[in-house]
């Protein structure tokens, strides 16, 4: 008796050791089951967020479109917030859109004419003057002349098939225009550091007090105007309408100074000025004609504000223009934890979209 007794408790002890491993078994097999269907919902639940928050950053790059066709380019700039208004909710998602006219600043592109693959000096020459402010060394600009032009002949100290062969991993020279800007990492002597944070000198403040000035006058040159990206673009025209004039209303301070060799610290801040009078948005270029600080005499005779409007100068259309032309539009949508942003740049005259981007 003792003895099946002893079996009867063994078998016993057995089967519970069996029940406890399938219970224990189908326990973590479950767990494992749910844990995964949890993470696929979670995917699943952030790929439909996301899909919303791009539809959302879709809406917001069309409401910038039809703000820039239905609004006066004038209300744009003096309502205060049209360029960058505030965030709108929609369909339990938030809407935010930003306009930035482009031609406010030297398009690189240019360095390189079109037509005959030549440099084009009058804009070189800007760039120059631009990186000089920068403290950026000039002959950074020839690099960017080699990645555009057709041909495989180095300009100055510049970098062609040669150069970016020898590289590790080796790189393709492009020899043609630049779609966007973020493509001037690609060339020789470019970081994003370099193009995208301030090079704003540590002693700047320091060496230019702002004691004296207005808190108005002080908005005039901000710590952005210190950033390269922020004075220059890149961009490709539609067919044939390039324009290397710089827009007024929208040009930083730097690419102001770097518009003629003849312009001053005087001229350029009365031309802040004056635009700031003006609600941010100067009309007619004749507007800036009578004052004393644009009627220094040039090289060639000519006054500052001749060289730069052209009247009566061998340069047909001078070199600034009042008008803003190109724009960049920037929709980001957000719903729940998912951000998305849609980048284009507008050409107004021409109702085409030269650049667009989804990220």
């Amino acid at each position: 008796m003792k003895t099946n007794r002893k079996l009867v408790t063994k078998k016993g002890m057995i089967i519970i050791m069996l029940v406890v491993s399938i219970g224990s078994a189908s326990f973590f097999t479950s767990t494992t089951y749910f844990k995964e269907m949890a993470t696929e919902y979670e995917i699943a639940r952030t790929n439909a967020q996301g899909f919303k928050a791009f539809l959302l950053a879709r809406a917001g790059m069309q409401g910038g479109l039809g703000a820039l066709k239905k609004i006066p380019e004038e209300v744009l700039y003096q309502s205060g917030i049209a360029f960058n208004p505030p965030p709108v909710p929609l369909g339990n998602g938030t809407i935010f859109y930003k306009i930035s006219p482009e031609d406010g600043k030297i398009n690189i592109n240019y360095l390189i004419r079109a037509y005959d693959q030549q440099p084009n000096l009058r804009v070189q020459e800007m760039m120059q003057k631009l990186y000089e402010q920068l403290a950026i060394p000039r002959e950074k600009i020839f690099p960017i002349m080699d990645w555009i032009d057709e041909n495989s002949e180095e300009i100055g100290n510049g970098a062609e098939i040669y150069y970016y062969s020898g590289l590790k991993p080796p790189r393709k020279i492009k020899n043609g225009p630049l779609y966007n800007l973020s493509e001037l990492t690609s060339i020789k002597g470019y970081t994003r550091k370099l193009v995208y944070e301030s090079l704003k000198p540590q002693d700047y403040d320091k060496n230019n007090s702002k004691d004296f000035l207005s808190e108005e006058e002080k908005l005039l040159v901000t710590d952005l105007d210190f950033v390269l990206s922020n004075n220059i673009t890149a961009y490709l025209p539609y067919r044939d309408t390039s324009d290397d004039r710089i827009n007024i209303n929208a040009a930083p301070y730097h690419v102001i100074m770097s518009l003629s060799e003849f312009m001053t610290k005087q001229a350029a801040m009365k031309l802040l000025k004056f635009k700031l009078e003006k609600g941010g948005y100067i009309k007619e270029l004749k507007d800036i004609e009578k004052f004393a600080e644009f009627q220094t005499k040039t090289a060639s005779g000519f006054t500052l504000y001749n060289e730069l409007a052209g009247d009566g100068t061998a340069v047909s259309g001078g070199r600034v223009k009042t008008k803003g032309e190109i724009y960049k539009i920037v929709g980001v949508g957000k719903f729940g934890k998912a951000t998305r942003r849609v980048t284009c740049l507008f050409d107004l005259p021409n109702d085409q979209i030269l650049f667009y981007a989804e990220d």
